[in-house]
């Protein structure tokens, strides 16, 4: 099976693992907006490199991607590439 996150909370990832669900499963991530507790699974889970989407409205991508590449260091163009950016479309 295969499955998405929605708003992953700080070591989702590790959580998960602990009960039984590998990493590879989780195929996608839903953001609903840019609070620590409801982004940062989220931004853990892009740094493990394994295949994900981040589906999103491009103002919340946008502030994701600033907000961690400042608290990170990293450059937004690598955090961008280190995952596929699917455009939620309100109300579509």
């Amino acid at each position: 099976g295969r499955g998405v996150l929605i708003d992953p909370p700080p070591y989702s990832s590790a959580t998960l693992e602990n009960e039984g669900i590998r990493p590879g499963t989780i195929v996608g991530i839903i953001l609903t907006h840019c609070h620590a507790d409801h982004d940062a699974g989220a931004f853990q889970k892009i740094l493990t490199g394994l295949p994900v989407a981040v589906i999103t409205t491009p103002t919340i991508y946008k502030s994701f991607i600033r907000k961690y590449a400042a608290l990170s260091d990293l450059n937004e163009s690598l955090l961008q590439h280190s995952h596929r950016y699917v455009p939620a479309i309100i109300g579509a």
